[in-house]
């Protein structure tokens, strides 16, 4: 599987996600610039690659990709924390152990990390997702 392939998997599978609205989300190189002002809660989406293997050679090498989805979320300093709480319980059950029917694309158990007062009026968790591709 190619990165480019891993890459739409990725932003489809977030794209179905209705955890919070669409517009609040930051996907990598948006051709249009995110402003995060004035919304209650938003996330922003990364994919991070890891370390690629090719395990089997038989006939051809067979390669598999690594990675981990990394999707921070932000609530405003102060507002408390349960809309944040909510949206990571909601993406454990939209990403956890998925399996993408159109390719050997598979997410494993799911990681959450409160970083807390990033210092510029925001609150974040860091969700992390890790995944392995064919």
């Amino acid at each position: 599987m190619t990165f480019e392939q891993i890459r739409n998997i990725v932003t489809t599978r977030m794209t179905q996600w209705a955890g919070i609205p669409a517009a609040s989300v930051d996907y990598p190189n948006s051709p249009q610039p995110f402003d995060p002002a004035g919304k209650p809660i938003w996330a922003r989406l990364a994919d991070v690659p890891g370390l690629s293997s090719a395990p089997e050679t038989g006939i051809g090498p067979c390669v598999r990709r690594t990675g981990i989805i990394m999707i921070q979320l932000f609530v405003p300093t102060y507002k408390g924390t349960l809309a944040i709480a909510k949206a990571a319980d909601t993406l454990v059950q939209h990403f956890e152990f998925y399996s993408d029917p159109t390719g050997p694309f598979d997410c494993y158990a799911v990681s959450a990390s409160v970083v807390g007062d990033d210092g510029h009026g925001w609150y974040q968790v860091n969700v992390s997702i890790p995944y392995r591709a064919y």
